[in-house]
């Protein structure tokens, strides 16, 4: 068994991915889990699951908490299910990383479970986090799966009454109640990060991640420099292509600084719907100011 879990959680587009692949880049991080760990944790089919454990709980309340799992879940059969399984792929014994954006609203759950495990969660502002997550609404090449039921993303507990034809109305409710829950389990978190933080000193987050897990000082002296940072991209639109998607494509975490405008830039209705849904919720995250 690996003697440090590291799990990242954070709503979509909000640096999750990013993070995770800077972190893997360090030999003393494994990550074998494929496509989040969906598998392992029961996500599947995406968005709607089934599978055991995450979505038999799911479809018990008929999807009406969403992604949500409270700690009364982590029952002994899940917690001896999800060990096997994290024993049979868990092959190097220091480090294991997962990112699973769901995890974000079962945080008792996740730390009931693995009680020894390290959480790290990354924000993100809301107005550039909303503008990214409706690149999801708008059907494009290699836009990867559409929403489900007008959704995409992780649900917190009543989505179906967050719905609505105004997807940036939608967005922000999802990103208000999903960061919202977030605050509110804090103590379950280890370590808070903003994703502007993130393009900023890589390295430095980095180093401070792995200090923690290890429980002493560490230097993982990969030199990453810093990444462009997209927060300000609502302001003169952009491709619809995912930041995520180029890296696949090339292979690259330097992404080009001008880009072709295939979204458009908010109006300011669209900013002013954006901070009086997330306002409070914004405001309650020290981080993000």
């Amino acid at each position: 068994m690996p003697k440090r879990l590291i799990f990242i959680v954070g709503l979509q587009k909000s640096g999750t991915t990013l993070l995770l692949r800077m972190l893997s880049r360090c030999p003393q991080v494994e990550n074998p889990f494929k496509s989040e760990g969906n598998d392992f944790w029961g996500n599947v089919p995406p968005f709607t699951p089934t599978e055991f454990p995450a979505g038999f709980i799911y479809q018990r309340s008929k999807g009406e908490m969403g992604h949500e799992i409270a700690e009364v879940d982590a029952t002994p059969d899940i917690f001896n299910v999800l060990n096997e399984r994290l024993a049979s792929i868990a092959k190097d014994p220091s480090i294991v990383a997962n990112k699973n954006p769901y995890n974000t609203v079962r945080l008792p759950w996740i730390k009931r479970l693995f009680p020894d495990s390290m959480v790290v969660a990354t924000v993100r502002r809301p107005i550039p986090n909303v503008f990214s997550l409706l690149k999801k609404h708008v059907p494009h090449e290699d836009g990867g799966l559409m929403p489900e039921e007008g959704w995409w993303g992780v649900k917190p507990g009543g989505w179906r009454k967050l719905i609505h034809e105004n997807k940036v109305i939608q967005c922000s409710r999802q990103w208000s109640a999903v960061n919202e829950k977030l605050w509110n389990d804090r103590k379950y978190v280890d370590m808070l990060i903003t994703y502007h933080a993130l393009c900023a000193s890589p390295s430095k987050i980095i180093d401070n991640i792995v200090t923690l897990a290890l429980g002493r000082e560490f230097k993982a002296n990969l030199n990453l420099p810093p990444i462009n940072c997209f927060d300000l991209e609502y302001k003169k639109g952009s491709r619809l292509l995912s930041k995520n998607k180029y890296f696949n494509k090339s292979g690259n975490l330097i992404t080009p600084e001008t880009e072709s405008v295939e979204i458009e830039p908010f109006r300011d209705e669209d900013i002013d719907i954006i901070e009086n849904i997330c306002g409070n919720t914004a405001s309650m995250i020290k981080e993000l100011q």
